[in-house]
């Protein structure tokens, strides 16, 4: 009769594996974190984007002029019928908003005409966890109308 040895775990085996994995949760976690943060920021700026693109569209749609309001400060943009609004994320910040003018209570206010030209915007948006970083700008050419999404690095 034989007696096998029984297999079994070391605590130092244990301890190593679980140092390995809390050193890949240390690094993989915070780059899962900065993908959420950019990803929200990018989501950010085409909804911005395309309220400006729908106003504008009503506005040549309708024949009377038409305004968005941007509000840093409720982190939201709205056409101010409210026929269209967004809150954005938390992970997304408007940094800054200009629109036609002096800034009302810290909102710009951007607006769009009949014949398709717009009074212009310049909206810078960021991550909140790093401002740095994943910073995005929204240009309205007060002209033609036209929205570029650009890098604000």
């Amino acid at each position: 009769m034989t007696h096998g040895r029984a297999s079994a775990f070391t605590l130092l085996e244990l301890t190593v594996v679980l140092i390995i994995i809390a050193v890949g949760t240390g690094l993989v976690v915070p780059m899962i974190e900065a993908g959420i943060n950019s990803r929200e920021v990018r989501r950010a700026a085409r909804e911005i984007a395309s309220t400006l693109h729908f106003c504008r569209d009503e506005a040549v749609a309708l024949g009377k002029a038409q305004q968005v309001v941007i509000d840093p400060l409720r982190n939201s943009i709205y056409v101010s019928d409210r026929s269209r609004w967004a809150v954005l994320t938390d992970r997304a910040v408007i940094e800054r908003a200009e629109g036609d003018g002096v800034p009302i209570n810290g909102m710009a206010r951007v607006l769009c005409f009949p014949n398709g030209a717009t009074s212009g915007a310049d909206v810078v948006l960021a991550s909140r966890a790093d401002r740095s970083r994943d910073r995005l700008r929204i240009r309205l050419d007060p002209l033609l109308g036209r929205i570029d999404v650009l890098d604000a690095g």
